[in-house]
């Protein structure tokens, strides 16, 4: 009775699309994964969703709308599924995608926990091997490795960006790192996140 209740809770949400992270530098076009005939247009970083005319399909391989025999649409994460499943997004830990059969919603983890792909389930931060990467949401012909950026699961370690790529570091000695002032810090003066671990 409690599982078709959550069942029919879950079926009743809006599922949604996270759209792409753009690079402002460049304009390009990538697929919606829960719709063959739309796709997502970056344009000086702002991804819009647009749709293929006369019911044709995104092929992301040719960036162009072609008939549907000629394109290989895979719908996403949850295609072929056939129970109840959770699965990561790529490079964000404070949600995940959870499949009810091929319908996919998107989820959001509680406060103090973070998913983890080998739970499957969301876990306390301290306890999930998540790594988010903010330096895919940085300019990068501004990203500077001065900013620093908090790993969401410790007090304790911090992300520079080297371009794109994300360079896990830890606060010398005692020092936690504060997200409210972006810098390592005494502490005695910042009360760190729930879930998150000391190391």
């Amino acid at each position: 009775m409690i599982r078709g209740l959550l069942l029919l809770s879950i079926v009743s949400m809006c599922a949604t699309q996270t759209p792409p992270v753009c690079d402002s530098t460049v304009t390009s076009f990538h697929p919606d994964t829960t719709n063959c005939n739309q796709y997502y247009t970056c344009y000086q970083g702002v991804a819009t969703l647009q749709s293929c005319p006369d019911q044709k399909y995104f092929d992301a391989s040719r960036s162009l709308c072609d008939v549907p025999e000629n394109v290989p649409c895979t719908i996403g994460p949850c295609t072929g599924n056939t129970a109840l499943k959770a699965v990561e997004i790529p490079n964000i830990c404070t949600s995940y995608t959870l499949c009810v059969g091929e319908t996919a919603y998107n989820r959001t983890c509680a406060e103090g926990t973070l998913f983890d792909s080998a739970y499957g389930d969301c876990v306390l931060a301290s306890n999930s091997s998540c790594v988010e990467n903010p330096c895919l949401t940085a300019d990068p012909a501004t990203a500077l490795p001065t900013t620093l950026y908090p790993v969401l699961s410790s007090c304790k370690k911090y992300i520079i960006c080297n371009k794109l790529d994300p360079v896990v570091r830890t606060c010398a000695g005692a020092a936690v790192f504060s997200r409210t002032v972006s810098d390592c810090v005494d502490p005695a003066s910042y009360v760190c996140p729930p879930g998150t671990s000391d190391v």
